[in-house]
């Protein structure tokens, strides 16, 4: 009996650590060659904001969307040439671009629970070497187009991505 006990216990041991053992697929080597995603989000009042780095196979895409939680069936914001500032900063080294808005105050409506999307166009001119980077989008919005100043939002968002 005793003998039995010691032979099934060894063999639970050798069962979980074979399942220990298992392959990790977060490899650079992606056999599905399905584009790594890295993504972060932040909540602040009534928005939701989200930056989204894609790292497909011939390109990097990068876009930040916004998405009114609020009670209201729409909500209007008040913002400049683009609902976000995007910036860029190298982890492992020197680089660094900081976005940049120089268009009059536009109006965007959001509609409730609806993610409105804006891409970072500017990323397709970077050629940014291999390394790790901080992408960074801001929305920097108003609630009130009479009261800028009293009703700005910056919503700050960022994640990290290594490029190959």
């Amino acid at each position: 009996m005793r003998r039995l006990f010691i032979v099934r216990s060894l063999l639970l041991i050798l069962v979980v650590g074979l399942m220990g053992c298992g392959t990790n697929n977060d490899d650079k080597e992606n056999a599905s060659n399905e584009p790594k995603n890295t993504t972060d989000s932040k909540q602040m009042e009534d928005f939701e904001v989200t930056i989204h780095v894609e790292n497909g196979e011939s390109e990097l895409n990068v876009y930040a969307t916004i998405t009114y939680i609020g009670p209201e069936a729409e909500k209007n914001i008040y913002h400049g040439g683009s609902i976000f500032y995007f910036n860029i900063y190298q982890q492992d080294g020197d680089y660094e671009y900081l976005g940049a808005m120089n268009q009059p105050l536009l109006t965007t409506t959001l509609i409730q629970n609806e993610a409105h999307r804006v891409n970072f166009e500017e990323i397709k001119q970077l050629e940014l070497q291999p390394g790790i980077y901080e992408f960074e989008a801001i929305a920097n919005i108003s609630l009130d187009s009479d009261n800028m100043m009293e009703t700005a939002l910056q919503i700050p968002v960022s994640t990290i991505k290594e490029i190959d």
